[in-house]
Order: structure tokens, then sequence, then C-alpha cells
């Protein structure tokens, strides 16, 4: 499986609460090979029961279109840098239970760490079980010119529409190297319709009154620049869109 679509979701743990300090997520990309689905999920649910049940919970979310449907996210979080440091006391243990039961993947299987960006994300904690995620692939030279837009983006967007019901939640990828990545996860309280155009009316993004405010704000000189940036995806080296739900019975209370 190729390494992009690893970069996914953080996916995905969107709507858990992120405490001063917890803002990482680190997340479990696995795909059970052809025939195995039911026996995957039979074999994560003991281990979730032996393991899962305290302090060390696991929300699960199952990619449901493109061509990786029908892979699992395994998400941790949210944790501090000082989590990371923790050893668990059953670690061994763990280890050999995932090892011995949790078998018949596809041998691609692999994690990678995200970081919540509280600045870009907006109406961040609205519930869902239901999720569109974006991944962009930042060209190297333009990922800070790339957030800081994003950033400005969820400022003008709260001022000119500070009732939006419109959820999403921005993480950037840790330690990708030359290659950094954001990942978009717009939460879809109304489920997948939520989907269908102008649903909560035009997008405030895209009208004349976010030009005026931000404008306002950053001057026309700064609205050429970003312009200049995100028009005809200019700061996009590649990107993926794909639809995800929420797994509760795969996941801890």
């Amino acid at each position: 499986m190729k390494k992009t679509f690893f970069l996914w979701l953080f996916i995905a743990a969107t709507f858990l609460a992120n405490g001063q300090g917890k803002t990482l997520y680190t997340v479990n990309f696995i795909k059970p090979k052809a025939g195995m689905k039911s026996a995957f999920e039979a074999a994560w649910k003991t281990h979730l029961a032996k393991f899962h049940t305290t302090d060390d919970k696991r929300m699960v979310y199952e990619v449901m279109s493109g061509p990786y449907m029908g892979t699992y996210h395994l998400v941790e979080g949210p944790i501090s840098y000082a989590d990371m440091d923790k050893e668990k006391t059953n670690a061994k243990e763990h280890a050999l239970d995932l090892e011995k039961n949790i078998i018949k993947l596809e041998e691609s299987s692999m994690n990678s760490s995200y970081r919540w960006d509280d600045s870009a994300s907006f109406n961040a904690k609205v519930k869902a079980d239901k999720f569109l995620v974006t991944v962009t692939h930042v060209k190297y030279a333009q990922i800070q010119e790339t957030i800081r837009e994003n950033r400005r983006g969820s400022l003008i967007q709260a001022k000119i529409n500070p009732t939006s019901p419109i959820s999403y939640n921005v993480y950037t990828q840790l330690w990708s190297g030359s290659d950094p990545v954001r990942v978009n996860i717009r939460n879809l309280k109304d489920g997948f319709k939520e989907l269908e155009t102008d649903y909560y009316g035009p997008n405030p993004m895209s009208t004349t009154a976010f030009k005026d405010a931000y404008i306002k704000d950053y001057g026309q000189e700064g609205w050429d620049t970003r312009s200049k940036l995100l028009d005809n995806n200019a700061n996009v080296a590649s990107r993926e869109i794909f639809i995800m739900k929420f797994r509760k019975d795969l996941s801890s209370e």
C-alpha cells in the first residue's frame, strides 16, 4: 500500500476532546486480507476487551471509498509528547497478543503520528460518526505559507459566519521529512447528505464577504499572496479524498 495513504487521518479522532498539551494522535492503519474482514473484527474485539478498556483506549474508523476501502484506522489519543516517554507495563504482553491473534493483514499495514492544529480548525468540537477526509501533500517550500493561510481562512470564516454548522479539524503529520502533509477532516454531523452541493448554503470561503473580510484584516497584498498560493492548487504536490465512518462496535467505551 503506497506511503501516501498512511498519511491520512490521523484521521481520524476528529471528535475526541483535545486537552491542553494533548494534541497528538497515533494511528495504526491496517487492512485485512481478502475474505478476512469478519475474522479480523472478531479478533480485534477480543484484543480490545483485553487491553483497551481503561486508560489506553482506541477509537476505530473504517474507510468507505477509494482504493483503500475497507482499511481500518486504530487511533490512540489525544496524548502529549511526554506521554510518549511512558512505558506501558503490559507492553510485551500486548505486542505478543497482537502478533498471535491479529493476523491475516496486508503486509503494508503501518502507523503514523499527527498533531491537531487548533488555529486552523473550525467549529472543532462537533460530534459526528461520518467524515470527509482530505489529505494534502504540500510542496516542501510552501508548507509554512500553507499553514498560515489555513489558519487565516479559519479565522475569517469564524468572523463572517460564526454560527456556521460546518465543522472540520486540521492536522499535520509529524516527522514527515520532505513530504509535508496536512489533513482536513470534515465532521458530517448530519451524515453524508451534508456533501450535497450547498447543503448549508454557499461556501463562505468562496464569497465576496470572505474576500472583503480578508483584505480588511491582512490587506490587498495579503490577498494577492493567498490567491497566488492557493489558486489552481499551486501549493499542492498531490491530494487524496475519501469518506470514512466511526466504528463504535470496534472502539473502546
